[in-house]
């Protein structure tokens, strides 16, 4: 059997806090006139814009703290502030500002979505599931917090429900690869708890389907494909898990995880021409790689074997 490297994880391209992105649409509402002396909230609210946008992000934290004081409920500038503290990396001020704009308005779902974001990276994922759930509650149609969501699901061990949140997510957004690529992955550790054999075959078979889409949607999606062929591998469909193999390396040229199990499974299918070919392809990508040493010296070992078996 391949002697696979571990399996991909869970992913999502979309889990960049929102806070990347200021809200600036008040500005548009609301026009203001200018008081030097004692500026009104809405002014200052946008002067702690101009100033973030120059990354002068000092300033931005005065601005902001200036417009709350005047304005407790201002819920957008303590989210702004929130943004501007992450960009010090002040997390724990962060979370704080966050919070203060929650308690403006509960269902403020971009900063509900950040709090379960800031509290994923500080490892307080029942709290993040939770701030995740209410973002849904605000926001239905949230595809990225269901994706989040989860991802935590199934790192606690709760498949049944991380299935269920990823096809409400692919129900919503049909389109979107990453939910797709989850639930392959969720289907996939089911399988793997699974002792009856016909219906470990059937979650594999869910499994490859559900890759097959997310690489559907985005056929450049690497490691979707990386999973798939080590799917394949599970049913023992050799040339299929070759072929999405070769869709992985052709799409990341130095994967050192599917090179090796390229070479390896031309290996299994007694075509030592290829195994040769990929062998050598990954021991030149990898063996820079302090992480894929061990693999490194198993794949030369496997190489020197094939080419004395050739007389080379």
């Amino acid at each position: 059997m391949t002697v696979f490297p571990s399996a991909l994880t869970f992913s999502n391209s979309s889990r960049a806090r929102l806070g990347r992105v200021l809200v600036l649409a008040l500005l548009l509402a609301l026009p203001v006139a200018a008081h030097a002396d004692d500026p009104p909230p809405d002014e200052l609210f946008k002067l702690g814009n101009e100033a973030f946008s120059n990354q002068s992000y000092d300033k931005a934290i005065e601005y902001y703290q200036k417009c709350v004081e005047k304005r407790a409920d201002f819920k957008e500038a303590w989210y702004n502030l929130g943004i501007a503290y992450g960009r010090k990396k002040q997390y724990e001020k962060e979370i704080e500002a966050y919070q203060k704009a929650v308690e403006a308005d509960p269902k403020y779902s971009k900063a509900l979505y950040n709090l379960a974001i800031a509290n994923e990276d500080k490892g307080e994922e029942d709290k993040a599931i939770d701030f995740y759930e209410k973002v849904i509650d605000a926001e239905p149609k949230a595809v990225d917090a269901r994706i989040n969501v989860g991802i935590l699901y199934a790192k606690k061990g709760r498949l049944e429900k991380a299935i269920a949140v990823y096809k409400k997510a692919i129900e919503l957004e049909p389109e979107t690869a990453d939910a797709w690529f989850n639930l392959g992955i969720a289907y996939g550790r089911q399988a793997g708890k699974e002792a009856d054999k016909a219906a470990k075959e059937k979650l594999i078979k869910q499994e490859i389907e559900a890759y097959q889409k997310a690489v559907e949607k985005n056929n450049r999606y690497h490691k979707a494909w990386y999973n798939l062929a080590i799917a394949f591998n599970k049913l023992g469909n050799i040339d299929e898990e070759i072929k999405a193999y070769v869709k992985a390396v052709e799409i990341k040229k130095d994967y050192p995880q599917a090179l090796f199990n390229l070479a390896y499974a031309y290996q299994e299918k007694k075509d030592a021409a290829n195994a040769i070919k990929w062998w050598e392809e990954y021991v030149k990508i990898a063996e820079p790689l302090p992480t894929e040493k061990k693999f490194v010296d198993q794949g030369k070992q496997q190489l020197e074997a094939l080419k004395k078996a050739q007389g080379n």
